[in-house]
């Protein structure tokens, strides 16, 4: 009986955990499908004559599909670019034994401790200073260099990779490249896939960072697209809420199924490094 109450209160714990973080959630998708003049009246968080027309109005009449063209490219670069990067750098420190290795995975792990909103403003003095600020690169560039991909990776290739598998590469006469990109790469994938969805998110949603480096409209990501209807829409309020309300509920859904898509190889990824391979 003991046994049966602490199961019954786990799920009563994890389902009022649910309904809170998901209840935001719902609230918005539901408020979207409501007209303005309706928003804020009635049941809030239930369906009332629902309609499409805040999707319409902000795919047609606002800079909503610029906004998510330009998240998925940075974003989406800047995933690629450093799951790339972190896979060669957890390589280097977990399978070489070279002067300075100790100092330099210190380094990574003294990174991990440094939030991002300390390191945006320096980020765009020096991208201003070499003429990359207000552009693509002002974005993908800084978001591509991760130190917890570096750790992660680290931890990732001393786990799962055997010595025995390199070792047999090199004495077939691979070169070092050639081994990290026949036989290391295959054992990254899920990690490489898993490190891709983090720094794809965390990219996607890294509004400080965009508010410095980014000025043209034309190179708005979601957030700060969002951020400027926000601001310069006080006029039109019901123009406003149906930007709002369709960007907002866009942007989840896309991130939702992204990850749905690929949970199978980030299972795999988390997995596979969490035990000796």
């Amino acid at each position: 009986m003991a046994k049966l109450g602490r199961h019954a209160i786990t799920i009563i714990v994890v389902a009022l955990l649910a309904v809170y973080f998901l209840l935001p959630l719902w609230w918005v998708v539901v408020a979207s499908t409501k007209p303005y003049a309706s928003a804020f009246i009635g049941n809030a968080i239930w369906f009332q004559n629902p309609t499409l027309y805040n999707y319409v109005y902000a795919f047609t009449n606002s800079s909503l599909p610029l906004w998510l063209f330009n998240s998925v490219v940075e974003a989406g670069a800047a995933g690629i670019i450093g799951a790339f990067f972190a896979a060669m750098m957890g390589y280097s420190l977990g399978k070489f034994n070279f002067r300075g290795r100790r100092a330099l995975t210190l380094l990574v792990a003294i990174a991990l401790m440094i939030p991002s909103t300390a390191i945006a403003y320096p980020t765009f003095v020096l991208e201003a200073q070499l003429g990359i600020a207000d552009t693509y690169w002002a974005m993908v560039l800084p978001s591509s260099v991760s130190a917890f991909g570096a750790y992660f990776m680290t931890i990732y290739t001393e786990e799962t990779i055997p010595k025995e598998v390199l070792d047999a590469a090199r004495v077939d006469g691979a070169s070092e490249f050639r081994v990290f990109r026949s036989v290391a790469i295959p054992y990254f994938k899920p990690a490489l896939i898993t490190l891709f969805i983090i720094i794809f998110a965390a990219t996607w949603n890294n509004y400080l960072l965009a508010l410095f480096v980014l000025r043209s409209g034309s190179l708005f990501m979601i957030p700060q697209g969002l951020e400027s209807v926000l601001i310069n829409g006080s006029s039109f309020p019901q123009y406003q809420y149906a930007i709002q309300m369709a960007g907002s509920v866009t942007t989840v859904l896309l991130m939702v199924g992204l990850f749905l898509a690929l949970e199978k190889y980030i299972e795999a990824g988390l997995g596979l490094g969490a035990v000796k391979g």
